[in-house]
């Protein structure tokens, strides 16, 4: 690792070598050198795919547990920068990353938000405000968490979350009192929306929303999510008896 603490560590969990990891790895240094520190960590299920890539900002690790999740939660253990960003493989990093990097740690932000370019035809807007987790999720290749505070207020990802265990994380991080957001306009990556979770429904954490909401957000936001699923349950009963 870096003698001096990075301004980021880029965790990027790996299926198998191949050109979009490649072409991932490529874009995050092609943003961030020269312009801000930064280390990248991989989490891989097996070592010696990598063995040919090599570089002082490249740190490999291989996966003790399968899972995207837990794969995340190793690289938050070997993270040492101010800020973690997590990306995915076939994510591409953006060079205006560098410039929000640099303006959400000149404000001493706790978290940098950012939008983020989904699939082939839409912007993911991420919003400062929390009471959008209540609606959605923020997409996390938008996001800069500051690593000690997430540390100190998540601890690690829930792996009984399969896929929204990042949403379970942004519900309990965005309730730190005082937080400091710094909202970046602009997108900094382009997410493919083809990965395991855009095509996969988490029950588990369907079943914790609702209190997770009523803890962290409020009363009056745990009683909008209780009324929206049972309008939508008539809805669905009506749509069937016709």
């Amino acid at each position: 690792m870096m003698s001096t603490m990075p301004d980021v560590s880029v965790i990027l969990p790996i299926l198998h070598a191949g050109n979009d990891y490649l072409r991932c790895l490529y874009s995050i240094r092609a943003a961030l050198v020269g312009r801000t520190t930064y280390e990248i960590i991989c989490v891989v299920r097996d070592i010696e795919e990598f063995t040919g890539s090599t570089g002082p900002d490249l740190h490999f690790f291989q996966e003790a547990v399968p899972g995207i999740y837990a794969a995340m939660n190793l690289g938050l253990q070997k993270a040492a920068g101010r800020y973690l960003y997590f990306l995915g493989q076939d994510d591409v990093l953006l060079p205006s990353a560098a410039q929000a990097i640099i303006q959400g740690k000149a404000s001493n932000a706790d978290i940098i938000i950012a939008d983020v370019f989904w699939g082939e035809r839409r912007v993911y807007r991420n919003s400062p405000s929390k009471n959008v987790l209540v609606w959605k999720n923020l997409c996390h290749q938008g996001l800069f968490y500051d690593r000690l505070k997430f540390i100190n207020a998540v601890g690690v990802y829930p792996v009984q979350f399969e896929v929204q265990a990042d949403h379970y994380a942004n519900i309990i991080f965005s309730s730190i009192v005082g937080l400091k957001i710094f909202k970046y306009t602009g997108c900094i990556a382009w997410y493919s929306s083809d990965g395991f979770s855009s095509r996969t429904l988490d029950a588990e954490f369907r079943c914790a929303f609702p209190m997770l909401v009523r803890k962290h957000i409020g009363v009056v936001s745990f009683y909008i999510v209780v009324a929206r699923r049972f309008l939508l349950k008539l809805f669905r009963l009506v749509r069937n008896v016709k």
